[in-house]
């Protein structure tokens, strides 16, 4: 019998929604036979641990699954409970909860474009080479961190794990003199968004796409370019409501990995900004607009690494998305603005879910709560859950067609950090290891 030449490409750890995780290629014989995306960070509890707490406590429990994330995870928890108690909060309480929302997409979207894809892009080994080297996009970084910050410490009490959402409302709407100065600040931001969006367009990806992905994605609730919804829409051409998310979505354990792995009828799919702007990008306004219609993206090129791309446009939007929010806001006058509607807030046994578009994708949150309003049971899938079969498959794709060339570790890495894993794997991250004419062994990490 011939023996078979083996070769294992390896990506000894990532950081991926604060945790960590590593990628394993096998190849036979120039063959990719297997992917696997191990995530080996410490199990974490979080649908047991909120077991037994009463419905207002699970918005702050919850946060803590992931700092950068902490307001998503907070709207997908109010809005799973508001949706068992048939409960729907005052308008102008809605526009800051978006605004909030829309701070973390300027903040975690602008530190993954410059902290994680740009120092691919520009021949930067890590990020402090970055911030030396190129110190006008590592300025951008900077401000529109800040900016993204100072939006959610307005409304939520705290750049992260916001302490001024509630079930049923906010507990303080900020005063009008704060919120008109964010505006300015946000008007002055939108010119550096505007040239980091140029920037990264004019970076080609260094791997090209082989299959064209399902993308899934909420409808916006309204006319806007948005986050929030209640229907998740695939480009497969069907619709449903996340209240049928188990029907669809099906979420497994794997054995390689302490994360499930996510596909829908048992193919991989992707999820996140690419998807957003696959299906809804006729709702994005102004300069947004434009950079969009000038991109491969609006050709109909949906190579994973123009996620980078689709972000920044990401972050334009929702800078122009939140100015205008704040006249919005604003334009209630004080006097006219009811009690909140907390104190109406009836709690009964039920079950529901909530769902947001956050910065990587659909975050879902389920939960059952009992007639003394305590949660009886949890369920919450990850955006990077819908991704990892996607992601071990774009791998596979790229390393069948680039294997044994010079660019395949740096093309892995671009690749990964396109998906936008974690601020912390900027560095090099990939290693080879070739062992001619092995028989059985699987070969080690290098």
């Amino acid at each position: 019998m011939t023996e078979k030449e083996r070769k294992v490409v390896q990506i000894p750890e990532i950081t991926r929604v604060e945790g960590h995780s590593a990628v394993a290629i096998e190849i036979e014989d120039g063959v990719v036979t297997d992917v696997k995306l191990d995530v080996f960070e410490g199990t974490r509890f979080f649908e047991q641990i909120v077991l037994g707490h009463k419905f207002d406590e699970l918005p702050h429990i919850t946060s803590r699954v992931c700092a950068i994330c902490s307001t998503g995870h907070v709207l997908a928890a109010i809005f799973a409970v508001e949706r068992i108690f048939g409960f729907a909060p005052q308008p102008q309480e809605l526009m800051l909860r978006e605004l909030m929302h829309l701070g973390m997409i300027i903040e975690s979207h602008a530190t993954h474009i410059c902290a994680l894809a740009l120092p691919d892009f520009l021949k930067t080994p890590d990020l402090v080479s970055f911030a030396t080297e190129h110190k006008d996009e590592f300025l951008i970084w900077t401000k529109l961190r800040a900016l993204g910050a100072a939006v959610q410490t307005l409304v939520g009490g705290r750049p992260f794990h916001p302490v001024n959402l509630h079930v049923g409302g906010v507990s303080k709407i900020p005063d009008y003199a704060s919120l008109r100065s964010l505006k300015k600040d946000l008007l002055d931001s939108l010119q550096l968004s505007i040239t980091l969006a140029e920037l990264v367009l004019t970076f080609e990806p260094p791997v090209r796409r082989l299959t064209e992905p399902e993308f899934l994605c909420l409808i916006p609730k309204d006319k806007h370019y948005g986050y929030f919804g209640d229907v998740i829409k695939s480009t497969e051409g069907w619709e449903r409501s996340i209240q049928e998310y188990q029907s669809y979505l099906l979420e497994e354990v794997v054995a390689y990995s302490h994360a499930k792995r996510s596909t829908v009828a048992g193919k991989p799919i992707m999820v996140g900004s690419m998807a957003r702007l696959a299906m809804f990008s006729d709702r994005l306004e102004g300069e947004a607009a434009n950079l969009y219609k000038g991109s491969p993206l609006a050709k109909g090129d949906h190579n994973t690494i123009w996620n980078n791309a689709a972000q920044a446009i990401e972050v334009v939007q929702a800078i122009q998305r939140a100015a205008a929010l704040v006249d919005e806001i604003v334009s209630i006058k004080r006097k006219d603005i009811p009690l909140s509607a907390r104190d109406a807030l009836k709690p009964v046994a039920g079950r529901g879910a909530g769902a947001v578009e956050c910065p990587r994708g659909t975050l879902y949150h389920f939960y059952e709560v009992d007639e003394k309003h305590s949660i009886v049971k949890a369920d919450m899938i990850t955006p990077s859950a819908q991704n990892t079969a996607r992601i071990e498959l774009d791998i596979k794709e790229v390393v069948a067609s680039n294997a044994g060339g010079d660019t395949l570790m740096p093309n892995l890495e671009t690749l990964v950090r396109a998906y936008d894993p974690c601020n912390t794997c900027a560095t090099h991250m990939v290693s080879v290891n070739n062992k001619s004419k092995i028989k059985g062994d699987q070969c080690s990490a290098t």
